[in-house]
């Protein structure tokens, strides 16, 4: 074949770029279709390629390595290149393309776009060409990682001329080739190459992993477990690597362990060790999320809601390192809605977000990513008042293009920001007015109706009414009475379907069901599910209703003697507690401040058994443990039964 020499200069970008002097390097005209994109129709390599090898004496060969390897620019490297092109063989190419690669990443603000024009690293490609078939598996996998880090397109001739060779020795890759080339594979953008390949590794690899994988090796059996369960091979595959690591538990370092977790959160059938190896990672990230890249945690809160998996210690550790950290508000609101998800609402992440509000007021009020609803959802989670509440309060009222954003897309949920925002004690003056309205309540009423949200109508009203009666000091609003009326008679419809699995138990305790009165409310729509009169010496009076036509018993009917107390009994499931604290949700604290503003009770306490029981108590006799501070022998025996009929463990907490 002829051969045609030109010379050339460097060009005036890749120059700037490097810093490097002109010289005279001698091309190959045709080098320039080698970073060109390919139709992929043609059998590669592209048929227009240089002449043969020139043969190249030991000695020699040996004097051009031990140069590449002293170079000291990237200069350096191109200028050995371009001397000596035509004898280079592939241990040079790849001493010169990964010299070039360790000088780039060593370089600030190195430009590989001036590197993809510069004609001789084009002729290096065109070399990588012509040697494609004497690369070995190794040598081309380095020489694929280092193409894609300068981010050579995956349909230019050369890249599609590696990865055709990589198809080629796929099954004589070892498992941490496979592995390796894998996560190259994921960084690149799909073509039918890159595609095939993708789907084409997990299948060896899966073959490899039954006979071939090395247990001793933590990094490569997690980074198997990995591809296992992203690609969701044979599980009979999975459950050998989650058995191989639960043995080897204690091996994995916090980094494997975030991997590992990543790798379980996305599996869909869990297996025999899931969640002991699930909770072992989460302990050992847990602990150590301290010494772990800062950029692990808000990853692993978002899984870890996604997933909707709760981990205590965990999500402690996280809310931790907010509040170290001092991150900022965009990562905070993010964090809070997963936290929020979870039930997890500790104190010092509460204190840290609105902190944080306040420090960037300005962004809270004009960015649409703060949502207002979202925000008073998130703060009155529980009853517990953060520092800075007040001034977050008044900050969220001011949002008022969000806030009538919120209003013109749906009533609804502004009657719900409104009525979140007075059980957090906030009475907007210049908003409430406006919803206390009869005709505008019973319209959104109508509406809801319409879209099957009646019964959150409902909730979000009943709930402002309360909290209007706790919080109005001032009387300065009045929930609109005849919308009231028909709320109460509409929670009374529902309410005759209600189960109350505790009743039994209670009647039989007491003496009989003439001492008990199931299923009663206030006339404002507070539903108590028991009702109990004890009189001095506690002991229970037979329950007396006045004469009415309502299907319902209200609290204010009741016939008492002067001297009785009353004790209200609410059972309660897991869902009107959060997780952490293990305290009421503000929901339900709102019905026993209502309660007692009321002065429907005498005095206040709160008692759960197994987050599965919440007794009100309101006498003296009902303290801290049902069995110690109540005198009755015959409500001990309720709570043993209740105990071992209905499972609960009657270890009783203040609330």
């Amino acid at each position: 074949m002829l051969r045609r020499y030109t010379s050339s200069l460097y060009s005036s970008a890749f120059f700037k770029c490097l810093g490097c002097s002109h010289h005279q390097v001698k091309i190959h005209t045709n080098i320039t279709k080698i970073l060109s994109t390919s139709n992929f129709i043609k059998d590669l390599p592209n048929p227009s390629l240089p002449t043969p090898i020139k043969p190249l004496r030991k000695h020699d060969a040996d004097i051009l390595s031990e140069e590449l390897r002293k170079a000291s620019n990237i200069e350096k490297i191109l200028k050995l290149s371009s001397d000596h092109l035509d004898v280079m063989n592939a241990r040079h190419i790849i001493l010169a393309v990964q010299s070039i690669h360790d000088f780039s990443r060593n370089k600030e603000n190195f430009n590989s776009h001036a590197l993809l024009e510069n004609e001789i690293f084009q002729a290096i490609c065109t070399r990588i060409m012509k040697l494609i078939r004497v690369f070995d598996p190794r040598e081309l996998i380095n020489v694929y990682k280092v193409l894609t880090f300068f981010e050579v397109p995956n349909n230019t001739y050369v890249m599609q001329s590696v990865l055709k060779m990589l198809s080629k020795y796929l099954n004589d890759l070892s498992i941490s080739q496979l592995v390796f080339l894998n996560f190259l594979l994921m960084k690149q953008k799909h073509n039918s190459l890159v595609d095939g390949l993708r789907m084409a590794i997990p299948l060896v690899l899966q073959v490899q992993i039954e006979h071939q994988i090395d247990t001793e090796n933590m990094p490569e059996v997690v980074n198997c477990l990995q591809i296992a369960c992203k690609s969701r091979l044979k599980p009979a595959v999975i459950q050998k690597i989650v058995s191989t690591l639960v043995d080897k538990a204690h091996t994995l370092t916090p980094d494997n362990a975030v991997t590992v977790i990543f790798a379980l959160l996305n599996l869909n059938t869990p297996m025999e060790g899931y969640d002991k190896l699930l909770n072992y990672c989460f302990e050992l990230v847990a602990k150590n999320l301290h010494l772990l890249n800062k950029n692990y945690t808000l990853p692993l809160l978002r899984i870890t809601c996604g997933k909707n998996h709760y981990h205590h210690q965990f999500l402690y550790a996280a809310s931790k390192r907010i509040d170290e950290d001092d991150w900022n508000l965009k990562k905070t609101w993010e964090a809070m809605t997963y936290f929020k998800r979870l039930d997890f609402c500790p104190e010092n992440v509460m204190d840290h977000f609105t902190s944080v509000i306040c420090k960037e007021a300005a962004s809270f009020v004009s960015d649409s990513l703060y949502l207002p609803l979202n925000c008073a959802r998130i703060l009155s989670s529980t009853d517990y008042c953060p520092p800075h509440l007040e001034e977050v309060l008044t900050l969220l009222c001011s949002c008022e293009k969000k806030i009538s954003d919120l209003k013109n897309s749906s009533n609804l949920l502004y009657i719900k920001f409104l009525s979140t925002l007075a059980m957090l004690g906030h009475l907007p003056q210049n908003m409430l007015p406006e919803i206390l309205n009869e005709d505008y309540l019973f319209s959104v009423w109508s509406e809801s109706r319409k879209i099957g949200q009646s019964s959150n109508f409902e909730s979000f009203a009943l709930s402002l009414a309360w909290n209007l009666e706790i919080y109005d000091q001032q009387n300065k609003f009045t929930f609109p009475a005849p919308v009231l009326k028909s709320l109460v008679q509409s929670v009374c419809e529902r309410h005759e379907k209600v189960d109350y699995p505790l009743q039994k138990f209670i009647e039989n305790g007491l003496g009989g069901e003439h001492f008990l009165q199931t299923g009663i409310m206030t006339r404002d729509g507070v539903l108590v599910d028991h009702i109990i009169a004890m009189r001095r010496g506690n002991y229970p009076v037979a329950l007396h209703q006045e004469n009415s036509d309502s299907k319902i018993t209200f609290i204010e009917d009741l016939n008492l003697p002067t001297d009785a107390k009353i004790v209200a009994v609410i059972s309660a499931t897991e869902n009107q507690y959060i997780k952490h604290p293990e305290i009421l949700r503000n929901w339900m604290s709102v019905k026993i401040k209502y309660l007692k503003k009321r002065n429907l009770f005498s005095s206040s306490k709160v008692l759960f058994a197994d987050s599965s029981l919440i007794i009100y108590a309101t006498t003296h006799t009902l303290g801290l443990q049902l069995h110690q501070d109540l005198s009755c022998p015959d409500t001990y025996s309720l709570a043993s039964n209740a105990k071992s009929n209905l499972g609960y463990d009657i270890q009783m907490k203040t609330i």
